[in-house]
């Protein structure tokens, strides 16, 4: 399984219902657990919003598809990233770049960097190393799109959009 933009994997076992050794590579987040135990109980979700989606179908079913369209990469409020199928297009943010690791519990030496546009695909480019935003206008497009809906949605800090669907963050209302 994928978690998030990076390649994690997922290490799932139920004997009798998931064949040892058994490999994903659709799209699936820790967001996606609370939902598909629920529905592998047979529990009820909550009536407000939650983001994750029920993801059984990717543990039980040989060619299920990742029923996420497109997976929203936020940190705080900023939307820093969108990621659909293998490809994942960055909006511009700063971010924190380590350039040598710590020892002996002191951190290493770290550096304040900056991202523009930016589309990787990760199946052929898991470090986003290669930004092809150029050669692939019509996919830059229509990330941007998915992203400016879910921005109308959820907000963005960096556009200073409020969202309708705004929720605090780690919060419940």
């Amino acid at each position: 399984m994928w978690d998030g933009g990076c390649r994690v994997p997922c290490v799932m076992s139920w004997p009798g219902k998931i064949p040892a050794g058994s490999v994903c590579d659709e799209l699936a987040a820790t967001i996606d657990i609370f939902p598909t135990i629920a529905k592998l109980t047979g529990a009820q979700l909550p009536a407000h919003k939650i983001d994750g989606l029920d993801i059984s179908s990717l543990m039980f079913d040989d060619g299920a598809k990742t029923p996420h369209e497109s997976y929203l990469m936020y940190y705080g409020e900023g939307l820093h990233a969108i990621r659909s199928g293998d490809w994942k297009l960055h909006f511009p943010h700063g971010y924190i770049s380590i350039v040598t690791p710590g020892k002996d519990g002191l951190p290493g030496k770290q550096v304040n960097r900056q991202t523009g546009v930016e589309l990787y695909n990760l199946k052929d480019d898991i470090s986003e190393s290669i930004d092809v935003s150029k050669d692939h206008p019509e996919i830059v497009e229509r990330l941007t799109k998915l992203a400016d809906a879910a921005r109308q949605d959820l907000g963005d800090s960096f556009q200073k959009i409020n969202g309708s669907g705004r929720r605090k963050v780690g919060s419940i209302q």
